[in-house]
């Protein structure tokens, strides 16, 4: 039961992220949270016994300008959906490369506006030219996702009682 997971939204019902059971439980005891949803599961103290939520909810709205969406390979891959940013080739994650469209040795950045998602082959024709230069073209302007929609993406095929919240 040590791996079983809560669902936790602010106050307006927005996805904020996924967290361990006892904690939900700990922010519902201390009255931050109040359980929107139980899971099937309890769990026993010396005298008492609680069913676990399966969803949460804060007190309180939280701004999602305060959280900070990294630029990581797992990210880029939900936003680019498993698929080669030039040849629009859908693949697992195994066969798929981080390509900056300003090559890191032309002094490109790990950025949300400059990272792609490539296969192999893409990444290898592109090399480390400018998009002018080379023979590939990108499929679609990167830019930064949403918080919001990255979670979702992140926790589409996690839960089903989650769907409704997401």
């Amino acid at each position: 039961m040590d791996n079983l997971t809560v669902l936790k939204l602010d106050s307006t019902f927005k996805p904020i992220e996924v967290i361990s059971w006892q904690e939900a439980f700990i922010l519902t005891w201390l009255k931050k949270a109040w359980a929107v949803e139980y899971s099937t599961k309890w769990v026993s103290s010396a005298k008492e016994s609680f069913q676990i939520p399966s969803v949460i909810a804060l007190f309180q709205y939280i701004d999602e300008k305060y959280f900070c969406l990294p630029c990581n390979r797992k990210n880029l891959l939900l936003r680019d959906d498993y698929r080669c940013q030039y040849c629009n080739k859908g693949y697992g994650g195994d066969e798929l490369t981080i390509d900056h469209v300003v090559p890191r040795s032309k002094g490109g950045k790990t950025t949300w506006t400059n990272a792609v998602i490539a296969c192999y082959p893409c990444n290898q024709k592109k090399s480390n030219l400018l998009l002018k230069d080379s023979s590939v073209n990108l499929i679609k302007k990167p830019q930064k996702p949403s918080f919001r929609w990255i979670i979702k993406q992140r926790l589409k095929k996690t839960n089903i009682a989650w769907s409704g919240y997401l």
